[in-house]
């Protein structure tokens, strides 16, 4: 099985990452987040979460590695105005997106009622209506506990994936911005 994370256990052993389903508040910079480790389907989770934005929407590609050689940078897509068009975007590359940590990938809105990002730590981090994302986790059967990280841990980009980083960058007429410090690969 492909996986985008893994960690190692106690002989040293290389086995693949998973936090459980849990998620647990957050504070930054004044504002609160949830910060999510799912199991497996982090796709699923992200298209039950995007039922409480608002769209018009917009999707942020950050792209952090490249076994092809295509540019770094922060790749926006033109503005969504329904939620199918996200919905198909993420359907489209749900086995890329779960199972390789070349890029993170934001959904935003407009009117900035929220967002959710879907790291390369398979991490899903909700920030807007904190109450109700809370109440579909728990819907979900989350628990609600501390996390971090696991140290040490390995990222996989999988040559099979290649071309859909090649898809995925023809997918719209991205704008292309440049990485910002805290987009950097880790």
């Amino acid at each position: 099985m492909k996986s985008k994370l893994t960690s190692f256990d106690n002989q040293e052993n290389e086995i693949l990452h998973d936090y459980g389903n849990i998620y647990e508040v957050e504070r930054t910079n004044n504002a609160k987040r949830l910060k999510i480790g799912v199991s497996k389907n982090q796709i699923s989770l992200l298209l039950k979460l995007i039922d409480g934005l608002t769209p018009p929407y917009f999707i942020l590609y950050v792209l952090v590695v490249s076994r092809l050689k295509n540019e770094y940078g922060r790749y926006q897509s033109p503005l969504l105005e329904s939620k199918l068009e996200v919905v198909n975007f993420l359907l489209d590359f749900k086995e890329y997106l779960e199972t390789d940590a070349r890029h993170h990938i934001w959904i935003g809105t407009v009117n900035k009622n929220g967002s959710l990002i879907f790291d390369q730590h398979n991490v899903i981090y909700a920030y807007g209506p904190i109450k109700a994302f809370k109440q579909t986790l728990k819907k979900l059967k989350f628990k609600e506990e501390e996390f971090s990280f696991p140290a040490p841990h390995c990222h996989h980009f999988h040559d099979s994936n290649d071309v859909f980083e090649e898809d995925i960058l023809n997918y719209w007429e991205w704008s292309l911005f440049p990485l910002e410090n805290n987009d950097e690969y880790d």
